[in-house]
């Protein structure tokens, strides 16, 4: 996946937005004080005029004042508080239940022969079309890659997993990054558009599509999920209805992860 260069679901990000929100709550209270300091220092004639004793009259002033900042620095604090929400990393948020935290769960990752009208290429037929894809993938990315074709198309899904057990680099991100962060990642990379997010399934994790343009220049779909252990995608060929692209993955990702 493609990194950018902020995560603004980060602990550090939300911090970092909470202190600018402090140092402008802090900053609107000092101008205030500041600028009703003549106010504050009433004279004898002001004084005179109100009928009140200059002590008392610049007591009630001052805290009239403080009751001002007050207001400012409450207001500030709600705001940090709305604010502050930094979203779990993927590796925390993603989790299956009753998984001890850091654990991976007992599980294979193999795909159906078969998913509704999809059929997955095998032996030779699939090694030539891994050959076309492959481009500047390297095997050490443990990315592993199926093709499935249907009656009307030769290869209308191309199903990918990546796995923390077989990439290293992998857990490393889900531990540094949130489920937004990936998706931002990733379709931002993938120059996808109208993107929408869908239920995930019987799996944890979440689930999003889209919609990209083929090396060829038709229309595709494109999804991914992303859960504590796994980021898979699955491209589409033959609809693009996000709904139905969704509705494949989440039965095509049922079908692949095997946990026990």
């Amino acid at each position: 996946m493609i990194e950018m260069s902020v995560d603004t679901t980060s602990t550090s990000w939300a911090a970092g937005q909470a202190m600018g929100t402090l140092l402008m709550t802090a900053a609107i209270a000092a101008i205030v004080w500041r600028c009703t300091r003549g106010w504050r220092r009433a004279d004898l004639h002001v004084a005179a005029a109100a009928k009140t004793p200059l002590a008392e009259l610049r007591v009630r002033r001052r805290r009239t004042v403080a009751a001002v900042l007050a207001g400012i620095a409450v207001l500030g604090l709600v705001k940090v508080g709305f604010d502050y929400r930094p979203e779990a990393r993927s590796a925390v948020s993603g989790t299956d239940p009753g998984v001890a935290a850091g654990a991976w769960p007992d599980r294979r990752i193999d795909p159906p022969g078969a998913l509704g009208q999809y059929r997955l290429k095998t032996g030779e037929e699939a090694a030539l079309y891994a050959a076309l894809a492959r481009g500047g993938e390297t095997e050490e990315s443990g990315r592993r890659t199926w093709y499935y074709g249907t009656a009307g198309q030769e290869v209308a899904a191309v199903l990918s997993v990546n796995t923390v057990e077989g990439d290293p680099g992998l857990a490393r991100e889900k531990q540094q990054h949130s489920p937004t962060n990936e998706f931002r990642n990733f379709f931002a990379g993938a120059e996808a558009r109208e993107t929408a997010f869908f239920d995930a399934g019987p799996l944890p994790g979440r689930l999003g599509c889209g919609l990209i343009d083929t090396p060829d220049g038709a229309d595709a779909s494109l999804c991914a999920w992303t859960d504590a252990y796994t980021f898979g995608t699955l491209m589409l060929t033959d609809t693009l209805d996000l709904g139905a692209a969704a509705r494949v993955t989440r039965d095509l990702r049922a079908a692949t992860d095997h946990r026990s």
